[in-house]
Parts: structure tokens; sequence; C-alpha cells
């Protein structure tokens, strides 16, 4: 086993989603996630948002792509019915159950990601800050076991 693994090589980076299908959704925004907590989420019947376009499961990975720094993140725990993310967000999915997607968010949400995720996006040439998938993508995370990644778990689930 490699000790180090990139991100891209592990999980799907926005993967494709057809909402056109859903009767209704049940729809969340940047501003409806706070640091890993669900604040709120929309139901739409109709006329969704165009930016409604992530169609999330459970253990999905959201982080906010614009403006880092307010910590706009969630891991996905509900299975509420067609939930739909923003494409606001970058939507991070395992790819295997070799993976825990709890180690994965607690990894990309590190103060030290978000520091860095806030500085590419304070050096973006846009109307506000912003970073694409690619930054997320490239990072590298060290390639442990599942036992490991459930201990390092535990350990920061107790000290948040």
């Amino acid at each position: 086993m490699s000790s180090t693994v990139k991100v891209k090589d592990i999980a799907y980076i926005n993967p494709k989603s057809n909402i056109k299908h859903f009767d209704y959704i049940n729809y969340i925004d940047t501003s409806s996630v706070h640091d890993g907590s669900l604040l709120s989420t929309q139901f739409l019947k109709c006329n969704y948002p165009s930016r409604a376009q992530r169609e999330l499961s459970q253990g999905d990975i959201l982080i906010s792509s614009v403006r880092p720094c307010l910590k706009h993140n969630y891991l996905v725990k509900t299975n509420l019915g067609n939930l739909v993310g923003s494409s606001g967000f970058i939507q991070i999915r395992c790819k295997s159950s070799q993976y825990l997607s709890k180690y994965l968010y607690y990894f990309l949400t590190s103060e030290k990601n978000i520091a860095h995720y806030d500085i590419v996006a304070n050096f973006s040439q846009t109307a506000f800050p912003t970073f694409n998938k690619d930054l997320i993508e490239e990072l590298v995370l060290p390639n442990i076991s599942l036992e490991e990644q459930h201990h390092i778990v535990d350990i920061v689930r107790y000290t948040l």
C-alpha cells in the first residue's frame, strides 16, 4: 500500500447528476450549512435554481468553493429524498468502502486545508474569493487502513 494517495484517486469529484427526473427537490445552498451542520433545506416543486446541480447521497462531502473561510462545508448524514446541492459546492464521494467519508471530510475540512483553500481563493481573478475542484483533486493524504481511519475519526469526533 502506498503511503499517500491523491483525493482524485479515492473519490469522485462532482459526479454527474440528472435532477430533471425529480418531481421535487430538497435543496441545500452554501448558506444552508456551516462547519458540518445542516441549518436548513428548501423544499422545491418546480423552478429549481440554476445552481441546483449536485444530486446528493448519504456520505457525500460538500465543500463550498466560494469564500472557504466561512466554512460552508457538510458531510451528508441524511437520507432525505431528492437531496440536491448547489454548484457552489465541490461534491466529493468516496469510490470504495476502503475509505471512510468521515475520515476524508475531517481531512478536507482541517484548519490547514481551509486556510489553503482560502489563500488560493483570495488570489482568484473573480468577483469574490473562489477556487475550483482541481485544488481538492490534487490534495495528498495518508493512505491508511480502514482500522486506522476509524481510530482517527473516533479521536477527532471526541475532540470537537
